[in-house]
């Protein structure tokens, strides 16, 4: 009698599925994007989620700097939309949201948002950027760490916040706004 010898077929892994198209891939560690000017906190944050997403500069094609935002911003929506007598000229972000989607990204933008809706339903999944009426000041998000919001903070020592915002300076610092990226089209 001669034995035969069975083994099953070798096992090979599936191929992974394409992610969808509007899939976001982003680096929340991406180094932030500091501010010279007194002004230009929006756009600053602005470059720091463009660099984030690895979308180029449009004009030079490199990564993008407060100043590119703010040329950008200036060419999708007028020169008022940022001044060095105000910054930006709407603290609700509408213009920042029209330069991203001219980029070819979807956005989501929020008013009046709340530090545990933001913290449980953006902080982390998007890239973003966040201001707060008495802060008077813009930053890009990146995170949350279970207690506080990680910042991409263009001036890190404006009113004594630095890379973290927790609950307590939310509460000295807001009302707060959110427009974050959550795809492309």
């Amino acid at each position: 009698m001669t034995a035969v010898l069975w083994a099953p077929p070798a096992w090979t892994a599936p191929e992974p599925e394409p992610p969808p198209a509007d899939f976001l891939v982003w680096q929340a560690d991406e180094p932030t994007v500091y501010q010279a000017a007194a002004w230009t906190c929006a756009c600053a944050s602005a470059a720091w989620v463009m660099n984030s997403l690895g979308v180029p500069e449009p004009q030079l094609g490199g990564e993008w700097t407060e100043w590119s935002a703010v040329t950008e911003l200036r060419r999708v929506c007028g020169y008022a939309a940022v001044t060095s007598d105000y910054g930006l000229a709407y603290a609700d972000m509408s213009q920042l949201e029209e330069m991203y989607r001219a980029q070819g990204l979807l956005t989501e933008r929020r008013v009046n948002v709340g530090f545990w809706e933001l913290a449980s339903d953006v902080a982390g999944l998007y890239p973003g950027q966040i201001n707060g009426a008495r802060w008077y000041h813009h930053s890009g998000l990146r995170g949350f760490t279970g207690s506080a919001l990680t910042l991409a903070n263009p001036a890190p020592t404006w009113r004594g916040v630095g890379q973290i915002l927790d609950q307590t300076e939310w509460a000295v610092w807001g009302v707060w706004n959110v427009l974050y990226v959550v795809g492309r089209n």
